[in-house]
């Protein structure tokens, strides 16, 4: 065995200078301007998370002070020459005007009190004497205060840095003292830039898959980072392969991952199973599963969404296969599945049977319905809903309004005697359709035949309309047990008296008059609704349903079924009276409302700042077509 002593990565390569800490410019550059223009504060405050270089940036710092090399002859003029009897001595551990003093195991009020009696003594052969204390939360509050009075006015020759990876629990007194840097996480590219000039140094063979594991493993810290490639050295040699590293590490493949996705695209069930049994059967963490399979699909919905692949952490061989298989799913489907793994998260820390949970949520992604668009759904509703603003005439393509042929009758026969002709005669066949609520059919004059033939006898009572087959479900809406009548369906329209029913009807159209009300009916009221609905929709859905009448030239008046419809509706004011002036009624400057046969002005019906929730709950609750598509869907609100 050989005598050489082994040193960890980790501190064999710690940085010596403030140009070989990696991504920390921001706070590298910042001292070493202080540095130069020797504007150095009595306290510093480094915080982050472990592992990013804060205690190493305080070292460099202290050597750069007491450096005693001049400015000029430094690198850019703050580095620490390392040349110097002081950076010599400091990085061979005898330096005395530096000291390092760990918190976590002096954190009482009496070891403070003996960094106070040693504050007072000056430095010997160097400019300061530098203290720093790391894991400085670790202080009891007594021990805090005792140093408050020290690091407001220490001697000129101290100075304090404290590094510490919990900076919420330090005292907002000591902070208010210091002057804080924010260390920030390695990116893993530049782990793995770093691990691979190790690797360099130390002959030591990777390929790219096995550098990127190593730097994920790492978590941002690049000295957790630096503990994984020494294990992996120890297992696999000078030469790393990512295949061997994902098996020795006990990190879950990737190809776990890309399988769970493979699986929902083609709502494989048993093969969910399985591999759950697998993940199982090779021992790995099912929250670190879990971690990794939220990670799996936030890079599938980055190659889905974003023009380029860099957001995501691997490498070029893994970034093409996430944007090939983002193309199986949708941007939809993939935030359904992470709603689903965040959610599965959060219960499998509490679940007796974590297994079971685990299998019941993959289950679940894969057996997912295929997404809709609702606004593909919620277009036909509205256009049901224009046709049946329109009338019913408008709403069923083969309505009333549909040209129908007149009765044919069979031509004339010669009767042998005058009362054989009426009883010879063929029946006239039954029209196609009629409208709704229509009055008996207008009969033909008794003149209204051939000059030739005989008048043709006037029936004593008029035919009993047809009845009429129920009408067939409008396309792209199911079938009528699920949906039944339509659900924007307005109510039927008032008939007139039959004394009222006109008699020029021609002989080839059968039309239905809607009735004029108690006032008059608004010519272009639907291009007011469509402005409305292109605005704010949900305004435009509920107004749609409403009747308008003009009983005063300056009043419009709503007939709604309820005080909720009303509150609501007192919201579009603005855009109702702006659509009103453009169809040529801009006289309207006032809106009445309707409400069980009582009209209220618009003044006395009480305000609301309209909740979402409360309305999408009473349009479900008025239209259960609408309440089937949310269940079905999943909808959310958009308004």
């Amino acid at each position: 065995m050989s005598d050489k002593h082994f040193l960890v990565t980790a501190r064999k390569y710690r940085p010596q200078l403030f140009g070989e800490l990696v991504a920390q410019e921001h706070v590298t550059g910042t001292l070493k301007n202080a540095i130069r223009l020797d504007r150095l504060a009595h306290a510093y405050l480094f915080t982050g998370p472990r592992g990013v270089g804060k205690t190493t940036a305080a070292r460099i710092l202290a050597k750069a002070i007491n450096c005693t090399t001049d400015p000029a002859e430094r690198a850019d003029a703050a580095e620490p020459c390392r040349e110097c009897d002081s950076c010599q001595s400091f990085e061979e551990g005898r330096n005395l005007n530096i000291i390092e003093i760990d918190a976590a195991s002096n954190n009482k009020v009496d070891d403070i009190r003996d960094l106070r009696e040693t504050v007072r003594i000056p430095p010997q052969g160097n400019r300061k004497k530098v203290y720093i204390v790391d894991e400085v939360h670790m202080l009891t509050t007594q021990a805090f205060n005792a140093l408050l009075k020290t690091l407001e006015e220490p001697p000129a020759h101290a100075l304090f840095i404290f590094a510490t990876t919990e900076p919420h629990k330090v005292l907002a007194t000591i902070q208010s003292r210091c002057q804080r840097f924010d260390f920030r996480r390695i990116p893993v590219q530049e782990t793995v830039s770093r691990l691979q000039e190790i690797c360099d140094s130390e002959g030591v063979s990777a390929d790219d898959g096995s550098l990127m594991l190593i730097a994920r493993k790492g978590d941002g810290a690049l000295r957790d980072a630096m503990s994984v490639f020494d294990q992996a050295v120890s297992l696999c040699g000078t030469e790393l392969q990512h295949s061997t590293l994902v098996e020795a590490l006990g990190v879950v493949s990737e190809e776990l991952f890309f399988e769970v996705t493979d699986h929902v695209s083609a709502a494989n069930v048993p093969g969910m199973i399985t591999l759950v049994d697998g993940v199982v059967s090779s021992g790995y963490d099912l929250q670190e599963f879990l971690d990794g399979l939220a990670e799996h699909l936030r890079n599938l919905l980055v190659a889905k969404t974003m023009p380029d692949t860099s957001l995501i952490e691997a490498s070029e061989a893994t970034r093409s296969r996430y944007a090939d298989s983002a193309e199986s799913l949708t941007q939809t489907q993939i935030l359904r599945l992470l709603a689903s793994i965040d959610r599965t998260v959060d219960s499998l820390k509490t679940a007796r049977q974590p297994r079971l949970r685990l299998e019941l949520a993959l289950v679940k992604m894969a057996t997912l319905p295929a997404t809709s668009d609702l606004r593909g759904a919620l277009a036909q509703i509205e256009g049901l809903a224009a046709a049946e603003a329109a009338g019913p005439a408008a709403a069923r393509p083969v309505a009333a309004t549909k040209k129908v042929p007149a009765p044919v009758e069979a031509p004339p026969k010669k009767a042998t005697a005058p009362d054989e002709a009426p009883a010879k005669q063929k029946p006239a066949p039954a029209p196609v359709e009629a409208p709704p609520k229509q009055a008996a059919a207008p009969q033909d004059p008794p003149d209204a035949g051939p000059p030739d033939s005989p008048a043709r006898p006037s029936p004593a009572k008029p035919a009993p309309p047809p009845v009429l087959p129920p009408s067939p479900p409008s396309p792209g809406f199911g079938t009528v047990d699920i949906f039944g009548k339509p659900a924007l369906g307005k109510p039927a329209l008032k008939t007139k008296a039959p004394d009222q029913q006109s008699s020029a009807t021609s002989d080839t159209e059968v039309a239905v008059m809607e009735p004029p009300g108690r006032g008059d009916a608004i010519d272009g009221w639907e291009t007011v609704v469509e402005a409305v609905t292109a605005s704010r929709i949900h305004l435009g859905a509920l107004l749609s349903h409403a009747d308008a009448e003009i009983r005063d030239p300056s009043t419009i008046t709503l007939v709604v079924p309820d005080e909720f419809h009303a509150r609501v509706l007192r919201e579009a004011h603005d855009d109702i009276i702006e659509g009103l002036a453009r169809i040529g009624r801009p006289e309207v400057q006032r809106i009445d409302f309707e409400i069980n046969g009582t009209i209220r002005p618009e003044s006395e019906v009480a305000s609301m700042d309209v909740d979402p929730q409360e309305a999408l709950n009473k349009i479900c609750e008025d239209y259960p077509a609408m309440r089937l598509l949310m269940e079905r869907f999943g909808g959310e609100i958009v308004w």
